[in-house]
């Protein structure tokens, strides 16, 4: 008789929110717009949840939103306006009535330099802008989830870009199946809520950190793991993947997952995301969220239901700033004595489950919640010492005694209590197909070695040059925390964050290519903010005392008009009185530390849009520095390690 595991749980994508995955302060320079009440919402496809509730129970599984094909762009949806400073603004409204939130799905989206992209909340509040680093080389993208059944979008193209952005949406996902939402980890109370269990904070307390005492001795092992932003044309969730060292030593940055993390759907590996060094550097949960570095987009090398991998190749080779390990494996078929994982449970900061005993190779077949059945002997079974696992847990490497990688999680009983996983068993993995696309050891044996085991790296790539600098104030004090980001030419996004001392590298750079490079830095809009800095302010404009350098000026321009004026005072106000949460500016802005200024009196005439163009990289070393400046903050006054 077939043996079945009843109830078991599998991650399957669980279509979580990339809103609530990407939280941190992007490259910001628009003005957040109020004008909404005279813009028509476009007629979308009608929505029918009795149709698709049947489509539910014919093909049970996790989805929370059903697509509506749509034709809306620039050219004809939405309305253009022309500004006095010789922009244009397009503005668009999408609504699906009773939609717990919307995702949008673009088949053309280019932003050139200096136009950024808007996309606001049913209830007007900014979710986030977009700009040229957010271009990719297949001209796709995806946005949300915007929270409720509007989505209001906003493009300003400047005078001397008009004409050359392309934005077409050709679906719109209507969000509806609130027991999905919830079994994704969305918290739902009637309309779509705010608070989404999913990210950081968002793990059972039983999950235990990575920095715990019990995981120091996997101060190696864990920089080869990372958080997966899945993006599929049904939706969006996350996993968990590890670097994987091949017989040829060289870093080329494969990565093991779990097949089923895309199984059932259609997924777009080039919108993919992984987060890497996303962790609490102590045992205990921080009081703020840690940041992270990424790299956007992977190609598929291979990949098997039966023994559930997904072997991809990453877009870019690993910087040495991420400090990256790459793990070593074990093909052989014995049962590891004993054995840990760490992953990313609900999407939350990394974590570590360990078992002292000795694991099993089951002996049945398991048949899953997706009525995928794997056959006996091609899983390991764990029983879980400490720690558990959760969704976005799938595809964390199991470790054996020797801290080689013998499996991939695929799911279990992931209870508090006595946890069991099991794992799809590397050694089955290896040639247990004829193609290479369906094993491993074409892959991680690139060398024909023939090889039975293989230990772990430190990542070897030291080609290419190298793109460093520092982020400081006008003073000199170094900003912790800033995301830089890197774009070249071939679509390939880099994003790395600068130390303590305000500095960044990024490595492995190919040389004679063309690179964008902008900033970005998660902070709150009272940070530095007091009523001094509204005392500055008023002298300069009653002009008692003039505001002393070109960053203070703008500095208080936080209504982002380009002057300075009683407007930015009411603004300021409203803020320190929390009647508002924010400015019409962003909460940062980075300008290069080297910038000249036309008129230091007016230091609005040519500043920038925030990204800057490095033009033929040939030097291997290259330094790009920037000055931070904090709006509202004229006294610096700011926490800058926040």
């Amino acid at each position: 008789m077939q043996g079945k595991v009843l109830a078991v749980w599998f991650s399957a994508l669980a279509l979580m929110l990339t809103t609530a995955l990407t939280a941190q302060e992007r490259l910001n320079n628009a003005t957040v717009s109020t004008r909404w009440a005279t813009i028509t919402s476009e007629k979308l496809p009608r929505f029918s949840l009795k149709r698709t509730l049947q489509e539910d129970r014919l093909k049970p599984g996790n989805r929370f939103a059903a697509p509506l094909s749509v034709d809306l762009g620039l050219d004809n949806a939405g309305t253009w306006e022309s500004t006095s400073e010789g922009n244009k603004v397009w503005r668009m409204k999408v609504q699906s009535k009773d939609a717990f939130g919307l995702m949008l799905l673009f088949d053309a989206f280019f932003i050139p330099p200096g136009a950024v992209l808007n996309v606001y909340h049913a209830d007007g509040q900014l979710m986030d802008t977009y700009n040229g680093l957010d271009n990719q080389s297949h001209g796709k993208f995806l946005v949300g989830l915007v929270r409720g059944e509007t989505a209001q979008l906003e493009y300003i193209e400047p005078g001397e870009s008009i004409g050359q952005g392309r934005l077409h949406l050709f679906r719109v996902d209507h969000a509806y199946h609130r027991e999905n939402l919830r079994a994704a980890n969305f918290a739902v109370s009637g309309k779509l809520s705010t608070e989404i269990e999913l990210g950081f904070g968002a793990s059972e307390p039983c999950n235990v950190n990575i920095a715990c005492a019990d995981s120091a001795e996997f101060a190696k092992e864990k920089r080869a793991i990372c958080r997966i932003v899945v993006v599929v044309k049904e939706g969006t969730g996350v996993c968990t993947g590890n670097l994987m060292n091949n017989t040829k030593q060289d870093g080329r940055p494969l990565l093991l997952t779990a097949f089923h993390c895309q199984d059932g759907f259609n997924p777009l590996y080039e919108l993919w995301r992984f987060d890497f060094n996303y962790e609490s550097k102590t045992c205990n949960n921080p009081g703020k969220e840690p940041q992270w570095q990424t790299i956007l987009g992977a190609k598929l090398l291979a990949g098997r239901q039966m023994s559930d991998f997904l072997l991809l190749e990453l877009s870019n080779n690993i910087p040495q700033s991420f400090k990256a390990y790459f793990l070593g494996w074990d093909r052989q078929s014995a049962a590891p004595t004993q054995a840990a994982f760490i992953h990313h449970p609900q999407g939350d900061i990394k974590k570590i489950s360990l078992d002292t005993d000795p694991l099993i190779v089951n002996p049945n077949a398991i048949t899953w919640n997706n009525e995928v059945i794997t056959p006996a002997n091609f899983h390991l079974r764990m029983g879980i010492d400490k720690g558990s696992f959760k969704v976005g847990s799938s595809g964390s490497a199991l470790l054996n005694e020797k801290k080689r990688v013998v499996g991939q999680l695929h799911g279990g009983l992931d209870t508090c209590v006595n946890p069991i996983g099991y794992f799809g068993r590397l050694n089955v993995s290896w040639d247990g197909a004829e193609l290479a696309e369906g094993r491993l050891k074409d892959w991680l044996d690139s060398a024909d070695s023939q090889a039975d085991t293989l230990d772990g790296i430190e990542n070897p790539v030291k080609g290419g040059g190298t793109i460093s600098g520092s982020i400081k104030t006008e003073k000199g004090t170094g900003i912790a925390n800033v995301r830089v980001q890197l774009l070249g030419t071939n679509g390939a996004t880099i994003t790395t964050l600068t130390d303590d001392l305000g500095n960044f590298s990024i490595d492995n750079v190919p040389l004679s290519e063309t690179y964008e490079i902008g900033a970005g830095k998660a902070d709150v809009y009272e940070n530095g903010l007091s009523t001094l800095d509204m005392i500055r302010v008023q002298k300069h404009i009653l002009n008692l005392e003039a505001l002393a350098t070109p960053f203070q000026m703008i500095a208080a321009d936080v209504n982002n008009s380009g002057t300075i004026s009683t407007l930015d005072l009411i603004q300021m106000r409203k803020v320190i009185l929390n009647l508002e949460t924010k400015f019409s500016s962003p909460v940062w802005m980075f300008v290069p530390a080297e910038k000249n200024f036309q008129d230091p009196k007016d230091p609005f005439k040519g500043l920038a849009s925030g990204i800057y163009t490095i033009p033929g990289l040939t030097n291997k070393v290259m330094n790009f520095n920037f000055t931070g400046i904090k709006f509202g903050d004229i006294n610096g006054s700011v926490d800058y390690t926040y």
